[in-house]
């Protein structure tokens, strides 16, 4: 075969053409063919900020921030700008009174030449700024004293017009089409010119092909590197805050030890789980594991809150003992999610492998050409599972949940389906114990995938679908109950080996407060279905083009409609048919079938409230492993009568959601009676963005060419070089924006362009100064406005008084919605702006808040009531008056309601003090006697502090009989606290937290120690369950093999 044609040639350069569209300055929805270059000297660090005024003024929004690089020398800063027509520009050289030299400022394109040099005299004194220098290395800055904003400002006139021509929009994408060009080039002249390299590559294929496993595991790799190769190449990651969580800065950059301030944009996906919760989270356990412990307590968050019991620790997941093992490095965090991609699309394609491989599946006809056994095993049974094994990483979801935990969800969840269909195919009493051994580890990896809803939905599904195959089989039905026996016990020894997880999860869901308490049920009009399989087209519901719910791909969408048009062909293949069926459930339950009513009147589903994008989750899995059944029918009836019939079902049917799609975004309902029910109103379509429609319309065009040229191999059973690049090209055509994508990348409403990957452990000097206080005594800290953001202080080990906490203490979450000059937001966050700290003080006082933390604080405003203690990287305040953590007093005041204890906080003497509602008072016989004269009460500061991650213990002197208040929050049944080494009640004190009676003065050591209830308990059924798991493996594996039918059904089970 002459792989260097001119017809290769041709095909190549087209797809060089088409990969270099999305790099094309004319896909930039701002394109940056300009930028302000600044040439700097500052001997601090700090930021350097530029705000061009478009014709808008000056806003933050438009603004553009680099951090300083101190030194000796200059360091050139480059801006990127959109073309416009600019009046004047705002430039802030440094963000303190360090004195900076300023050696130029000019706008030039990105090529490098220059349009305009700012002379530097030009620049005026706007704000901030005691004196302006010219030397002879340019002009030195001199900020007022104390200054945290000084600001400068160059006017033009006329206004400066920036407009690219419309050649360098066309034509400026050259240098990636020239690469991939190249690259093709090369490969067509290796295989042409270079037949050893020829016959070595057709060797390894032939070979690879005879170890569909590993052919699987190649593809899926290859694949991952693909669709993340700015993580895998680029330096990107999937964790950086860059990409719109603020963390201890509450700008970018948000940490110490980088300097990009370049913000992505996600559209909406949820960022905030594994930047708030799971990572800091990661660095909690690794802390608890090195101290011996297992992690059941987060002290750093809203006083306290279980971990373990939150049930998304990802404590149980074999992936998460990586990011463990490196204290939750970011590095670590994204070899967790490319190992996790890879594992979801090595999984699809074994499943699709194990399923095509059967008789069942063999949906020929008449007529079909002959084949090899060799070709007619990899076309129909290995070729499918590799296009899914292809598609997987490009998935839809990976916008929809870029870094959130569900990701591990979805990729763990092929798994346990594909040990159940491993099960069914058993013939051995090994094989079936093996692979249930393989299913009870697929389903702990899943239920520790760090989410409850998608999870555990995931869980119920996988293990129904797999059931409903094992049940569907035709072996005869003896064999077929035998196995489910077995699996039926495989999955009681899950229970108890999980027990831990789960028994602590439902003790604390019963005592705790969520967000999701209230019964809901949202799902997805069935008219834009086609979104399910490109969720660019669930955007236009959402507001500003934002991501809407998870998807597949068009890829795999091909093969789901070939399943369809050839539905009849499959109903032989019981195995593929259980797994349609099973689809229907999710399938009614996402896109409003089952109507919401019945689905809030179902215990936990009534509190998922997210039907729509878990259940979608479901579907993903489902209709990926259809979508390959799809693909293997196609292999063998393309070539046949029927394949063009089946084309044009497939087609028929792509064509009916698609025009569900543009009649639900334009249809209007005619009013009866003066008034109808309808979703648009007369002239006012919903709004599709114009990127949509070329999307829409190269994603059809794409279909076309990938169905025409693949039935034209497919008859003519011959593959040319100029054929494969096509198809290559339509299939990339029909994934590319489900890939992450570098920055050079346009379309950025809809592409995802992860940013750089930061060092999660560079040391801030504020909090090293706030590290090395409470080593001595704990206390907690709090961040004005957005600074050190609540989850993000468990990096560092601080504690808080708010965090985003799934489970939150009923009591604690009643408290701290009675604080004095701070609102809550999102349900858990406290937020407080500097003029309403001295209102807020009293409280926070009472919560143990002893260091306020603000970024370029007003010192005066914040002077009134804290004292300055440092200015670093973050202005650190202390407040005289704090609380202790732990204290004796010996008078205890009674309340009979949240906001009669808030009033005794606000208009007290600002000493602590102790308080139990009247009720309990009433019932502790001890405290009873101590109503009394509160004015008069002493209090004694607890000493002598150990805290590790699940315990609390101190020394308190009691000059009599009394109370001891720690304030850490009350989980009822939860902790242990024992007095001097015996154990006594615990009590709620304070409203929220924890305390204990002392009868009569003295010394004493007191330790508060977390043991959920039930816990020793449920660690002796893991140990049971885990004792019956090795003893029920030994037997299988050591049952006679022979020939006899009892034997042969034994082994099946």
């Amino acid at each position: 075969m002459k792989f260097l044609s001119a017809a290769s040639l041709l095909v190549a350069a087209f797809v060089a053409l088409l990969f270099a569209v999305p790099f094309s300055p004319a896909a930039k929805e701002t394109p940056d063919a300009f930028a302000i270059e600044v040439q700097l000297r500052s001997t601090s660090a700090g930021r350097v900020q530029i705000y061009p005024d478009a014709g808008t003024g000056f806003t933050e929004a438009s603004s553009l921030i680099q951090a300083l690089t101190p030194g000796a020398g200059f360091t050139t800063y480059r801006f990127p700008i959109p073309p416009g027509r600019y009046r004047q520009f705002r430039f802030d050289p440094v963000d303190g009174d360090t004195a900076v030299t300023l050696k130029s400022l000019r706008v030039v394109r990105v090529d490098g030449r220059v349009v305009r040099d700012v002379a530097l005299n030009a620049l005026q004194p706007a704000y901030a700024i005691r004196e302006l220098r010219p030397t002879a290395d340019g002009l030195e800055i001199f900020p007022a004293p104390n200054a945290n904003d000084p600001q400068l400002t160059v006017a033009f006139d006329p206004p400066l017009q920036l407009e690219p021509s419309r050649l360098a929009l066309v034509v400026g994408g050259w240098r990636p089409a020239v690469a991939c060009f190249a690259v093709l080039l090369l490969l067509l002249v290796a295989l042409d010119r270079l037949p050893r390299v020829r016959d070595a590559l057709a060797s390894r294929a032939r070979r690879l092909a005879a170890r569909p496993v590993l052919a699987l595991s190649l593809v899926a790799a290859l694949a991952v590197a693909a669709s993340s190769y700015p993580v895998v190449f680029l330096g990107k990651s999937y964790v950086s805050p860059n990409m719109g969580t603020v963390l201890l800065y509450e700008e970018f950059p948000t940490l110490p030890g980088y300097r990009d301030a370049t913000a992505g944009e996600v559209k909406g996906s949820d960022l905030g789980a594994i930047m708030w919760q799971h990572i800091p989270l990661s660095m909690v356990e690794a802390r608890a594991l090195r101290q011996g412990e297992v992690p059941l307590w987060n002290r750093y968050n809203t006083g306290g809150t279980p971990l373990l019991g939150q049930g998304q620790s990802m404590f149980g997941d074999p992936l998460h003992l990586l990011v463990l093992a490196t204290n939750g490095r970011s590095w670590a965090w994204d070899l967790k999610f490319l190992l996790a991609k890879w594992i979801f699309a090595s999984g699809l394609g074994l499943i699709v492998f194990t399923l095509v491989r059967t008789n069942g599946t063999r949906t020929g006809s008449a007529g079909a050409p002959p084949a090899t056994e060799a070709g007619d095993h990899f076309s129909t049974s290995l070729l499918p599972a590799l296009v899914v094994a292809a598609a997987a990483p490009f998935v839809g979801f990976f916008l929809y949940r870029f870094n959130h935990p569900a990701f591990f969800s979805l990729c763990y969840a092929p798994w346990p389906l594909y040990c159940w269909l491993r099960v069914t195919a058993a013939r051995r009493v090994r094989g079936a114990a093996g692979w249930t051994a393989g299913l009870v580890v697929a389903n702990l990896a899943l239920m520790n995938s760090g989410t409850a809803k998608e999870a555990y939905m995931l869980l119920l599904a996988m293990n129904l679908a797999g059931a409903a195959v094992l049940l569907a089989d035709a072996a005869p039905w003896r064999q077929r109950l035998l196995k489910l026996a077995g699996t039926a016990w495989a999955g009681l020894l899950f229970v108890l080996l999980t027990a831990p997880i789960w028994g602590t999860f439902l003790h604390e869901l019963a005592n705790a407060y969520t967000s999701y308490n209230s019964a809901a049920a949202y799902q997805i009009q069935p008219s834009i279905i086609l979104g399910l399989f490109d969720e660019a087209f669930y955007r236009p519901i959402a507001p500003n083009n934002q991501t809407f719910s998870p998807s597949l791909n068009f890829l795999l969408l091909l093969g789901f409609l070939y399943f369809l048009a050839t539905l009849r062909a499959h109903f032989g293949a019981r195995r593929v048919m259980a797994i349609a069926a099973v689809s229907l459930l999710p399938l009614a339950l996402a896109f409003g079938l089952v109507p919401p009513a019945w689905i809030m009147g179902l215990p936990f589903l009534a509190n998922i409230a997210h039907i729509d994008n878990t259940f979608s989750c479901v579907l993903i899995v489902l209709w990926s492993v259809l979508a390959g059944v799809g693909f293997a029918a196609a292999m063998r009836r393309l070539p046949t009568r029927e394949g063009r019939g089946d084309l044009l079902i497939a087609g028929l049917l792509l064509g009916a959601i698609v025009f569900a799609w543009i009649a639900f975004r334009q249809a209007v309902h005619r009013p009866m009676y003066g008034t109808a029910f309808t979703v648009n109103d007369l002239g006012r379509p919903l709004a599709v963005a114009p990127f949509l429609w070329g999307y829409l319309a190269s994603l059809l065009l794409a279909v076309v060419v990938f169905a025409a040229g693949v039935r034209h191999a497919s008859v003519t059973r011959r593959l040319t070089p100029a054929l494969t690049l096509l198809l290559a090209a339509s299939a990339g055509a029909l994934v590319w924006r489900h890939a992450l994508h570098a920055p050079a990348a346009g379309f950025e409403s809809f592409v995802l362009r992860p940013t750089t990957r930061v060092d999660f452990h560079a040391k801030s000097e504020a909090v090293q100064l706030m590290q090395a206080a409470v080593a001595r005594e704990p206390a907690r800290a709090y961040g004005i406005r957005g600074v050190f953001f609540p989850g993000w202080n468990d990096v560092y080990g601080l504690e808080t008084i708010h965090g985003p906490d799934a489970l939150m203490n009923p009591w604690y979450r009643e408290l701290t919605g009675l604080l004095g000059g701070a609102q809550r937001l999102w349900d858990w966050r406290i937020y407080l702006e500097p003029p309403n700290v001295p209102a807020a003080r009293p409280f926070f006082d009472a919560l143990n808040v002893r260091f306020y933390l603000d970024r370029h604080s007003d010192q005066g405003l914040m002077g009134r009531a804290l004292k300055l203690t440092k200015i670093a990287d973050l202005d650190v305040y202390e407040s005289p008056t704090v609380w202790p953590r732990a204290f004796f007093t010996d008078r205890v005041a009674p309340y009979d309601r949240a906001e009669e204890f808030a009033e005794k906080i606000r208009t007290g003497d600002g000493r602590p003090f102790a308080a139990m509602a009247r009720k309990d008072l009433a019932a502790t016989p001890t405290l009873a006697a101590l109503w009394g004269d509160w004015a008069g009460r002493r209090v004694v500061p607890a000493t002598h502090y150990r805290l590790t991650e699940n315990t609390t213990a101190f020394d308190v002197h009691a000059p009599g009989p009394g109370a001891v208040v720690l304030l850490e929050t009350f989980w009822a049944g939860d902790f242990r606290v024992f007095v001097n080494g015996r154990k006594q009640p615990i009590l709620r004190l304070n409203h929220a937290f924890k305390g204990v009676a002392l009868p009569a003065g003295g010394d004493y050591r007191i330790e508060f120690r977390c043991v959920p209830r039930h816990w020793y308990r449920n660690v002796a059924f893991s140990i049971v369950g885990a004792v019956l798991f090795l003893a029920s493996l030994a037997a299988a594996w050591r049952w006679p093999a022979g020939n006899g039918s009892a034997r042969r059904d034994a082994a099946t089970a």
